[in-house]
């Protein structure tokens, strides 16, 4: 007895009716038919009493349809649960760097986690290089952080700001009263970067060789808090992402007159599977970022967040 028996057999039940049975399951009426007719062929049963075009269930007929109703209802639940297995992620897993997560972290474990409690949320503090390798190897279901779009081809990228690199030092440094800075200016400067994991160090790496210039690294570290810590110490200064350094950090932000900016955004592999959970994981975010950056205009040098919603960018 196959599933499509078990389903016309239930309707002609219902209905009484051979006829009103085929249209409400959008068949002919010669298949529904033959479908009982071979289906008491097969069951060697008589299940029905006929009598014109109205049919009545036999003794043997009810208990067949006792039986058939209890597995499609059966059937129909399984149905809603693998829909919702679908839909549903038991677990989001995102990636997001410290200087970002400063700006995010608060809003999510807040708001957001008030407003859906059911959904459960890993979040990786990390950023950059690794963030990117973990979404490409689908140890997470996306990453919130700074990027490259040419980093692979298996990723898809949706940029939501720029961020601005600044040049960051002491109060005391003979450049903190300074508005701008040129490349030219540092061209001797001690710097203390983060490691070429993150992103910021290729682009100043890029933006002094355009000024024909090579940066002056004394370190690097994989470790934001060991870069500020020499800094604080005086041992030389860095470039960061402006939402990097927080006002207690003590530290002088002075942007490049010609500035650099990261890409900032939603990395996600292609092809997978996005489960509404995380689809709604994303889409408060990208709100988030549009209540946070305002109308996405480029920022000041005297802003304090340094991040600019897409559009209307130069290139990187």
């Amino acid at each position: 007895m196959t599933l499509v028996q078990m389903r016309y057999f239930y309707e002609v039940c219902q209905w009484q009716n051979i006829t009103k049975a085929a249209e409400h399951l959008h068949v002919s009426q010669p298949t529904v038919t033959v479908a009982m007719q071979a289906l008491e062929a097969e069951t060697g049963l008589n299940l029905f009493h006929r009598e014109g075009r109205k049919i009545t269930v036999t003794a043997d007929g009810a208990k067949l349809l006792s039986k058939v109703s209890y597995i499609l209802t059966e059937v129909a639940r399984l149905d809603d649960e693998i829909r919702d297995m679908a839909h549903r992620h038991a677990k989001v897993r995102i990636a997001m760097p410290l200087q970002l997560g400063v700006v995010f972290l608060p809003h999510i474990f807040g708001e957001f986690r008030a407003e859906h409690p059911e959904i459960e949320l890993e979040i990786i503090e990390t950023g950059g290089v690794s963030a990117l390798q973990m979404v490409e190897e689908e140890k997470l279901d996306f990453a919130l952080t700074n990027y490259t779009a040419d980093f692979s081809a298996r990723l898809s990228y949706a940029k939501l700001f720029d961020c601005e690199c600044t040049f960051v030092t002491r109060p005391d440094h003979p450049f903190a009263q300074r508005h701008t800075l040129s490349i030219s200016d540092l061209k001797d400067e001690p710097l203390i970067m983060l490691d070429s994991k993150f992103f910021v160090d290729r682009l100043v790496q890029d933006a002094y060789g355009r000024a024909g210039e090579k940066p002056n690294v004394i370190h690097y570290s994989p470790y934001l808090h060991t870069v500020k810590n020499l800094v604080h110490a005086g041992i030389g200064s860095t470039f960061l992402a402006r939402p990097s350094v927080l006002p207690t950090d003590g530290f002088v932000q002075i942007p490049l007159i010609d500035p650099i900016f990261i890409n900032s955004g939603l990395v996600t592999k292609k092809g997978r599977q996005t489960f509404d959970d995380v689809r709604l994981v994303m889409n408060y975010l990208r709100g988030l970022t549009k209540e946070l950056l305002g109308d996405g205009k480029k920022k000041s040098s005297d802003d304090d967040s340094g991040v600019r919603r897409n559009g209307g960018s130069r290139n990187r």
